[in-house]
């Protein structure tokens, strides 16, 4: 068991558990407790659900919506959901965020016990207390933190995970070995194109969750000065272009999220801030994972046209990234594997290399 002290408004800890789904009822109450999740979750692993009232929501981003939340709330009210009760989240990262933001307003919040399904949301949604719903097109417009009681991993969760999302997943366990580098980038390195399991998939989580769980200790709220070394910004790595990418593309958040750390990393190169073998190594890694690692392939994968207007809107998402500052926007940047800092970027220097990079 992992404790990860988060400070939160309520001062409270979150708690990562590894164990089996059937423990949840050992974790929450059945008679307080109203379990999140979608149609498919619910398919494939309800028969160890704990026995509680069970609300379904919209699969992937549709369900961080606004009317999936007021939908959500309604059936709390239904349920009589009350000042002690917990919302179980078991899901990929749009049902967390969703359970996990709806959890911290409701009654003006009550607990959440998180229960990652996805390789992306054992990796990254789950730990850190950031919930969010997306405003039209835009990403976590609107949120709250708020850290779970509690996050259950069990990665046997994964042996039903298709091969497409869980490369997905990867996405952002490549960023965290970018930023801590060393032996960590080596062992991703070492993994091959095989998909990783048993020993190798623990390792995998683990490392990717103990990375977060640093800057997430530092920095919960994200208040350090972005020159800071252990500022939480830093975990924004990649998704500067990412969600612009994914904006533009209507791609899943993990390959816009890779395409956006090849760019971000040749963005460097460019500017002669990063060496180009650092680069390249990511970009090779990114696509030994099955991953884009480049604009122009997430146009592809998307079956649009890379032309000019496919890059005009990439580069018209990006003014609406929540780290803008005036003209700028503060973005993680590395300048070396095991080496990432956040500096402040001209939004003119970011259009110009989105219009013309791979």
């Amino acid at each position: 068991m992992i404790d990860l002290r988060l400070e939160s408004v309520r001062r409270q800890a979150t708690r990562v558990r590894t164990g089996d789904l059937e423990s949840l009822a050992v974790l929450v109450d059945p008679a307080r407790a109203v379990l999140v999740c979608d149609p498919e979750v619910r398919r494939l692993h309800g028969a160890k659900f704990p026995p509680c009232p069970v609300v379904e929501a919209p699969r992937g981003e549709e369900g961080k919506s606004f009317a999936s939340f007021v939908t959500l709330a309604e059936a709390f009210s239904g349920l009589g959901v009350g000042r002690r009760w917990t919302v179980v989240a078991v899901g990929g990262g749009a049902v967390l965020d969703l359970a996990g933001f709806a959890a911290a307003t409701w009654l003006r919040g009550v607990d959440a016990v998180f229960v990652p399904s996805t390789l992306l949301a054992m990796v990254d949604a789950s730990v850190g207390g950031k919930n969010g719903l997306d405003l039209g097109s835009l990403k976590n417009q609107v949120g709250v933190f708020r850290p779970p009681r509690e996050v259950l991993v069990d990665v046997a969760l994964l042996d039903t995970l298709p091969d497409a999302e869980f490369a997905a997943g990867m996405a952002e366990a490549v960023k965290h070995g970018v930023i801590e580098g060393g032996a960590h980038f080596a062992f991703l390195e070492g993994l091959g194109r095989a998909r990783p399991s048993g020993a190798a998939l623990g390792e995998l989580v683990g490392r990717s969750l103990a990375c977060k769980a640093r800057y997430v200790e530092a920095d919960p709220f994200e208040e350090l000065p972005p020159e800071a070394p252990l500022s939480r910004r830093v975990l924004n790595l990649g998704h500067t272009i990412g969600h612009a990418l994914e904006a533009a593309a209507g791609l899943g958040h993990g390959r816009a999220v890779a395409a956006g750390l090849a760019s971000i990393c040749r963005f460097q190169a460019s500017r002669g801030a990063l060496p180009d073998r650092d680069a390249e190594r990511i970009a090779r890694l990114l696509e030994s994972f099955g991953l884009p690692a480049s604009v122009a392939e997430t146009a592809a994968l998307a079956g649009l046209d890379d032309d000019p207007a496919f890059r005009s809107r990439v580069a018209r998402a990006l003014p609406a990234d929540k780290k803008r500052d005036g003209s700028g926007l503060f973005a993680s940047l590395p300048a070396g594997i095991g080496a990432v800092r956040v500096e402040r970027v001209e939004l003119a220097e970011l259009s110009r290399f989105v219009m013309e990079a791979p």
